[in-house]
């Protein structure tokens, strides 16, 4: 696993679970212990301009219980709405952007829930999806098989370092 150096781990901008942030630059953005979730970085390479989201679910469904609504940012449909309309309010241009994920493992193994209806492999299909549907291309990705993953993007640049323990660091 990579290592960072102080000034490295202290200059990220780190991704809580179901949020997003938008960087520029040669701002990182950093999110941790992806399992299931799903990793989803945009950027419009021109200007710079980039996001992290980490997506928990597949489908925001608009019900909140008690009149309390969760955090849409959590989700890949209404997630990846709002990291797009944040990155062109800060200059990207939406018929630019492109995307690189990260992912959506298979943590639990389950006997009556084959792998293709688990919960990774929705949330994988919901990003593909809402990327499609946005005609944001998906330049690259790293989902699947049975570790968990932390990732740190630039979107200066567009790297987008997959960090695994027990395996080596990979660019995508």
């Amino acid at each position: 696993m990579a290592t960072f150096t102080v000034a490295e781990l202290e200059s990220m901008i780190v991704v809580s679970m179901g949020d997003y942030k938008t960087a520029k630059g040669e701002e990182k953005l950093m999110t941790k212990d992806l399992g299931s979730c799903v990793g989803v970085a945009l950027r419009d390479p021109q200007t710079g301009v980039g996001g992290l989201l980490h997506v928990m679910l597949p489908h925001y469904t608009g019900s909140g219980e008690n009149g309390v609504f969760p955090a849409v940012s959590k989700y890949a449909d209404s997630g990846l709405d709002e990291m797009t309309k944040a990155l062109v309010m800060q200059g990207a241009q939406r018929s630019r952007l492109v995307a690189k994920i990260a992912g959506g493992a298979h943590m639990i193994k389950n006997a009556t829930i084959p792998e293709s209806k688990d919960i990774s492999s929705r949330n994988l299909t919901a990003v593909k999806d809402k990327l499609e549907e946005l005609k944001i291309p998906l330049l690259a990705a790293d989902v699947g098989e049975h570790f968990p993953r932390t990732v740190v993007f630039e979107p200066g640049s567009g790297t987008f370092r997959i960090l695994t323990p027990g395996k080596e660091e990979k660019r995508i």
